[in-house]
């Protein structure tokens, strides 16, 4: 949207318009990003699940609340 007009005083037709301005704007941008972003020609790395999803938490560590 142009900084210099007040969407306030637009017109139906204008508010569209102004609309359609930034999503082709928005599209064009994400065209280009798309293009830009290198292909993997290789399949996706498959990880192996892991058994253990806890967080490792060193056994010395305490946890303190202060209150008050």
């Amino acid at each position: 949207m142009r900084p210099d007009l007040d969407p306030a005083h637009f017109s139906p037709d204008d508010r569209f318009r102004e609309l359609a301005a930034i999503l082709a704007r928005g599209l064009i941008r994400l065209r280009d990003k798309v293009a830009l972003t290198p292909r993997h020609t290789s399949a996706p790395q498959i990880l192996p699940k892991s058994s253990d999803s806890s967080v490792a938490v060193h056994p010395d560590t305490w946890l303190t609340v202060h209150t008050g």
